[in-house]
Order: C-alpha cells, then sequence, then structure tokens
C-alpha cells in the first residue's frame, strides 16, 4: 500500500532508499578508475601469441643438440605439424639445429640421422581474482525497472600462462637404432595484469623486458637469475656466425694442418739438401787433399 510516495513501512525497498543506493554507486563509480586488458582486432589476443611463442622459444633454446651436431640429420615434425602455431616451432627447432653445427637435410635418405620431436603441451591457462563486487544484474522489483550494477572492485588480479612440453630423439636412418634422447623439456611462459580501485592495468610477466602501466614501461629494479650448466646458443639474442657450420671448421682445420705439414716438409727438404751439400763439400775437400 503507497503511502507519501513510500511503500509500506514494512518494506525495504522505498524510494528514498533506492535513491540512497543508486547515489551510493554512483558515487564508488566516480570514485574507481576504469581499465581492460582484452580487447583485439584478430582473432587471437597480441598477448596469447607472445605467451606461447615466448615459451617455445624458452623450450627449444634448452633443447641439446649437442649429440648430432656435425652429422646430417633430418627433421622429422609429422608429430607437431597440427598444433598451434606449429610453423614458428620448426622453424626455431631448424634455426637451433643449424646453430649447434647440425647439417639438415629435406630428404630423409640423404641424411645419416632422424630428430623426430613430439609436444606434450602447447597452451596457455588464465586465472582471474576479484576482491570487491563482480558485474550484477539486480531484477525489476516492485515496478522498479531493472539495474545493473557494474564491477566495483578494490583490487584485481588476471594471471596468465602459456606451457610447452616438448621431446627430441634421434636414430640411424640404415639401422634405425637410437643415438640419443632429450628427456621431456617442458617451459612455461606468463603475463600479470592487476588493478587498484580500477585503474590499471599494471602489467608484469617473462613476455615484458619491462613493468607496464596502461600500455607504457615502468622503470623498475630487475633481478637476473644466474644460469648454470653449459653455455647454450640462445635463440633470442643476435648471434654472428663466423663459419656457416662445423664443415667449414673442420675443412679450415685440415687446411691449416695442410700447410703445416707442406712447411715441415720444405723444412725436411732444406735440411737434406744442406746435408748433402755439406757432404759434397766434404767429398771435395778429401780429393783435394789426395792430390
Amino acid at each position: 500500500m503507497m503511502r507519501n510516495g513510500t511503500i509500506g513501512n514494512g518494506d525495504f525497498f522505498t524510494t528514498a532508499r533506492w535513491t540512497a543506493v543508486l547515489c551510493l554507486l554512483g558515487g564508488l563509480c566516480l570514485l574507481s578508475g576504469c581499465g581492460t586488458a582484452k580487447i583485439t582486432n584478430t582473432s587471437r589476443t597480441a598477448t596469447e601469441q607472445l605467451l606461447i611463442s615466448d615459451a617455445m622459444d624458452r623450450a627449444v633454446n634448452d633443447i641439446d643438440f649437442s649429440a648430432v651436431a656435425g652429422q646430417d640429420i633430418f627433421l622429422d615434425t609429422t608429430g607437431i605439424a597440427s598444433l598451434t602455431d606449429a610453423k614458428y616451432l620448426i622453424s626455431l627447432l631448424r634455426q637451433h639445429a643449424l646453430a649447434s653445427g647440425c647439417h639438415l637435410f629435406d630428404d630423409k635418405a640423404k641424411a645419416k640421422y632422424i630428430v623426430e620431436i613430439r609436444a606434450g603441451s602447447i597452451g596457455t591457462d588464465q586465472n582471474d581474482t576479484v576482491i570487491g563486487l563482480n558485474a550484477t544484474t539486480i531484477p525489476s522489483l516492485f515496478g522498479n525497472p531493472q539495474l545493473t550494477i557494474p564491477e566495483m572492485s578494490i583490487a584485481k588480479k588476471q594471471f596468465q600462462k602459456a606451457v610447452v612440453k616438448l621431446g627430441v630423439f634421434a636414430y640411424s636412418v640404415e639401422t634405425n637404432q637410437p643415438l640419443w634422447q632429450s628427456g621431456n623439456i617442458q617451459a612455461e611462459s606468463t603475463a600479470k595484469s592487476r588493478w587498484l580501485f580500477g585503474m590499471g592495468p599494471y602489467q608484469t610477466g617473462s613476455i615484458y623486458e619491462n613493468a607496464r602501466f596502461d600500455g607504457s614501461d615502468v622503470t623498475v629494479p630487475v633481478i637476473n637469475k644466474s644460469e648454470g650448466g653449459t653455455e647454450n646458443i640462445s635463440l633470442t639474442a643476435p648471434v654472428f656466425y663466423e663459419s656457416a657450420s662445423l664443415e667449414a671448421q673442420r675443412k679450415a682445420a685440415e687446411a691449416k694442418k695442410a700447410e703445416e705439414a707442406k712447411k715441415a716438409a720444405e723444412t725436411a727438404k732444406k735440411a737434406e739438401a744442406d746435408k748433402k751439400a755439406e757432404a759434397d763439400k766434404k767429398a771435395a775437400e778429401a780429393q783435394v787433399v789426395k792430390k
């Protein structure tokens, strides 16, 4: 029953209280900022593509091709040809094999070893955490219009990661006998976005060189982790190769060895000639004394 523009005394949703709620929501919206991290004009966001490619870089970079360095190999990529971003992964593997001194052949019959690659995982995960209220729709009550309350969060975090798991093994073309296996190699790439009272995103993660706020770099201290183990050629760093392959190094070593052998032969020949000349001189002197 309506009394003085209000609903009965026992009803909660009075006009005055609806006005107070709307004013409170409007005030909170004015005090808070607004930010979003998912706007894309392509089928996949740039962040997703960067996460997967960065995880691939890390996984392939950890493969040690030294067991087949200097050998004629055929890369069998059948097992990964239909996976996400397979062309990029195959190109990475070819680049790393060449940089490690392998001789690549497109014809399996011309190779000495087959190097087969498999992938156990190429994908992304995302977790969202919100401290506050998610976007909510309040149904129509007592003749009042439906009300949509936007998200009002004190803090919000979005965590994304990509995981790539690879395995590589090599075997002889002629005998099918195994030569080497890499074991399972797993790498992750991460991206974190944070908002405080709607302001953001503040972005960090392995795909960013520096922390970013609202798309701009933020200068923060960076802690470099020391890398142990044997030195490996990085796929992501520029490298100048002095020779195209170990074959060129081998030929250069053989040429140097041949040059040294030639000099040694010339030295020996000269010593022999000097020895003969000395003997001839002594013989001539003996003939003079005899006469």
